[in-house]
């Protein structure tokens, strides 16, 4: 499925292999070369803005620590390759829509990207990283991004210290599931049951086609993640998910899955607005809810644990069950639902190297000592919080 009506050409990767591949491949597309970095006619059209690609070269650093939130909320340290900005799929919900005002951006100059990669891979040898696409806009919706994990999967799936990982709501990863690798790369897919999806997902692959690829991913050798992420309030919500949970390990089994997360719906206070009048079908914004300590509106404490509690116990009533974790939840969260909670950042990041070298010790050769994640940075270079 091509979700690209009109592509504009950055003047200096016109003749970059990558941008010719990505051009190549949209045969029947307009294409306009553009001397400049900007589209000016395009920022704030937000409707234009889906249907059009822009190919550029990065500016500044690409390979940074994900955002996460305010430092209320307990942070996993997942570290982001952000090659692709923004997302075709369309989803009520989505962040992305407060915080990018541009076009489906790809930036097609790899080699400066894998570069800036392998530096910063270096100035920590003996943290296990794990780093991925996906944060910015999906990474297989488009097909510069799911090229660029091909590539990427190419230069780096054999390095010690690094899990790859791409997430998406695409069915089109053949690509990605076709390409040699050393078993240190996760598909992941983010879920949500298919009567939710149909009405807040409207370009987003079917949900069975989502598992269905899942399955392709994990009988061609990846390890294949989860992320119920945004959990939403609906009617009949716990049968809808349980069942969506019973889907899922039908059709990947647990010990395959390397981690699961779960987060509730969470939106800036700003973004109601936006999402009302974008997607006036959506009933989403009406919940009951409150600011949070990083401004962004979410459901109320008890509703939260409630349907975590649910989900957690569906997910976890298997033998070999998956690594499954919080994001953008607080302690009290963590400790109502899982009856622990990580005690720091820090702490998370290493719990998540420690259950990757017990569940998969091809892949974390030596056990992960704390102290290395302690003291630990960004890739951006910052020290982290908490």
């Amino acid at each position: 499925m091509s979700y690209i009506d009109k592509i504009y050409v950055a003047s200096e990767v016109l003749g970059n292999k990558y941008t010719q591949k990505i051009i190549n491949h949209y045969e029947n597309v307009e294409i306009n070369e553009l001397a400049g970095n900007r589209i000016n006619e395009l920022q704030r059209d937000y409707e234009k803005q889906k249907g059009i690609l822009f190919l550029k070269k990065s500016k500044g650093e690409i390979v940074q620590g994900c955002p996460g939130t305010d430092e209320n909320y307990l942070c996993c340290k997942y570290q982001v390759i952000n090659q692709t900005l923004n997302c075709p799929l369309n989803c009520s919900y989505c962040i992305l829509q407060h915080y990018l005002d541009v076009p489906n951006v790809i930036y097609t100059d790899f080699e400066n990207i894998f570069a800036e990669l392998s530096r910063k891979l270096e100035k920590q040898p003996d943290r296990f990283f794990r780093i991925g696409t996906g944060e910015l806009g999906d990474s297989a919706a488009l097909y510069g991004s799911r090229l660029f994990a091909k590539e990427l999967m190419t230069r780096f799936s054999d390095r010690e210290n690094l899990l790859l990982e791409f997430k998406t709501k695409s069915m089109h990863v053949e690509p990605i599931i076709n390409t040699p690798h050393e078993g240190k790369v996760v598909i992941s897919w983010s879920l949500n049951p298919d009567l939710i999806a149909r009405k807040e997902e409207s370009k987003a692959s079917p949900i069975l086609d989502r598992l269905k690829a899942a399955r392709e991913a994990y009988q061609n050798g990846f390890l294949v993640g989860f992320h119920f992420d945004p959990i939403l309030e609906w009617n009949n919500w716990e049968e809808l998910y349980t069942n969506l949970i019973d889907k899922m390990y039908n059709n990947v089994p647990p010990e395959k899955i390397a981690w699961i997360s779960m987060g509730s719906l969470r939106f800036p206070s700003d973004n109601k607005l936006e999402i009302e009048n974008r997607y006036p079908h959506s009933k989403i914004v009406y919940s009951e809810m409150i600011r949070g300590h990083d401004n962004k509106l979410r459901y109320l404490r008890p509703l939260r644990v409630s349907l975590y509690k649910t989900i957690y116990k569906k997910l976890t009533e298997v033998n070999h069950e998956p690594f499954i974790y919080f994001c953008m939840e607080n302690e009290t969260v963590w400790k109502e639902v899982m009856d622990f909670a990580p005690r720091n950042n820090s702490h998370l990041d290493y719990l998540f190297a420690k259950s990757l070298y017990r569940r998969f010790d091809d892949i974390v050769s030596k056990p992960p000592q704390f102290k290395y994640y302690k003291n630990a940075l960004d890739l951006d270079g910052t020290h982290f919080h908490k």
